[in-house]
């Protein structure tokens, strides 16, 4: 059990912060309209004309779509729903999109009576439901843990301007599928492949998880170019999740300093 926490753990983290990085980069240059060349889209830059809304047909403009709809974003919701063979796994929080200071809660259900809650602030991990722990306690994760390293490096990736560049990067194919819906909005469905090389950086230090050349997911960009919902099925881990509530207020607080013990780990 406790391997399958740490592993699962790290995954709360790392997936929402990988697949949602390009939801939170910066610019100063909208996307390219299908077809437009980088010097036709910096002039219609100028013009402060808007290519949102439509689909992209190409890797440069569908990262630099999701880049310039995030410029602004300060907060995001999450949920994931994970299929590990066989182990599933919900999970639900929020995450604030602050280089200097990036926070998120999130809560974990992991079956069997399994429920974990994480809170990342002030570049400190808290968890509560961990077995070993008392009720109602928050183990404080030892950043010169194995673990603790992982979350904590995890954490530092959510610096949107730095993981923004990453996953460009990651990205090498992009096909547009069809328009669909996300929760009730209107959505445009792209199939993507990520090459797993360019993604090692991205992964918590130490993790020698053994992953094929590339990695295929498929992505929903709404009308605003915000990342909806992403999809992928790999090595017997189906995940499912989906983004939202962009710009809303969130409330992450560390838990009180009575209320935190040492992490069993």
């Amino acid at each position: 059990m406790k391997w399958n926490i740490r592993r699962t753990a790290a995954a709360v983290i790392v997936l929402p912060v990988v697949l949602g990085a390009a939801a939170c980069g910066k610019t100063d240059t909208p996307a390219p309209a299908t077809g437009q060349t980088a010097t036709q889209s910096s002039s219609a830059a100028t013009s402060d004309a808007s290519t949102s809304g439509q689909p992209y047909k190409d890797k440069a403009s569908f990262v630099a779509a999701m880049k310039a709809a995030g410029k602004n974003v300060t907060s995001a919701h999450v949920t994931m729903d994970m299929d590990a063979a066989g182990q599933k796994v919900a999970i639900s929080g929020d995450t604030k999109l602050d280089a200097a200071d990036p926070a998120m809660k999130m809560s974990m259900d992991m079956g069997s009576s399994t429920k974990l809650e994480m809170i990342l602030v002030d570049k400190k991990i808290f968890m509560k439901g961990m077995p070993g722990l008392a009720a109602g306690k928050w183990a404080v994760i030892d950043s010169s843990s194995t673990m603790g390293k992982q979350l904590a490096e995890s954490l530092n990736q959510a610096d949107p301007t730095k993981m923004y560049d990453q996953f460009g990067a990651a990205v090498t194919d992009v096909k547009y599928v069809g328009e669909d819906t996300v929760e009730g909005d209107k959505a445009f469905k792209y199939d993507l492949t990520l090459d797993t090389k360019a993604m090692q950086a991205q992964m918590p230090a130490g993790d020698k998880t053994k992953l094929p050349d590339t990695i295929q997911y498929t992505a929903w960009l709404d009308e605003k170019d915000q990342l909806r919902k992403v999809t992928f099925d790999l090595m017997g881990v189906k995940a499912n999740m989906t983004m939202g509530k962009y710009g809303e207020p969130v409330d992450i607080k560390a838990p009180a300093a009575a209320d935190t013990v040492k992490a069993p780990l």
